[in-house]
């Protein structure tokens, strides 16, 4: 599978939130959004070498559904739904093979996705580990995580609103 089924999955789960979910799911994108800030913040120095030494190579030549997964789909349609149509056309792109990422504007960059609206795996990876921003990838880490297990609990939460179990 893909990543443009995941998208299509990613889609599905959105549509199926209702009110009360959709608010609290927003909550848990808001809080990935504010540490992946943080993380920047604290990691320019570091981010302005991978600028200047890499430029950009972690985007080139990569199986894009091995770094982007279903739950970063989730997590940048939540916030920025009006970004669904743009990242359509580049799924519509993707190979089976390694190539550049999809998601880079006009197939070089920069990143179709705004700054701390971007996939787990592409804002706490660096070219080598980087004590200096630990806890800041751990809050994004945490962030997603959290992601993960509202949906994987959601099923439970709904029966047990229906029983009157909780609340």
């Amino acid at each position: 599978m893909g990543l443009n089924y995941q998208f299509r999955e990613a889609r599905k789960k959105l549509d199926r939130l209702d009110a009360d979910e959709r608010r609290r799911l927003l909550a848990i994108c808001q809080e990935i959004f504010q540490a992946q800030a943080a993380l920047t913040r604290k990691a320019e120095p570091i981010l302005a070498r991978c600028t200047t030494d890499c430029q950009g190579l972690c985007c080139r030549n990569i199986h894009v559904a091995d770094i982007i997964t279903g739950w970063d789909l989730i997590y940048i349609l939540a916030l920025a739904p009006q970004l669904e149509t743009a990242m359509a056309a580049c799924l519509a792109h993707e190979a089976f093979f390694p190539s550049d990422c999809l998601f880079l504007k006009n197939g070089v960059g920069p990143c179709l996705f705004p700054d701390h609206l971007r996939p787990e795996r592409c804002v706490i990876s660096f070219c080598r580990v980087e004590p200096l921003v630990e806890k800041e990838i751990a809050q994004v880490m945490r962030g997603f995580s959290r992601l993960i297990r509202f949906f994987r609990f959601r099923p439970f939460h709904r029966l047990a609103a229906r029983l009157g179990i909780g609340s």
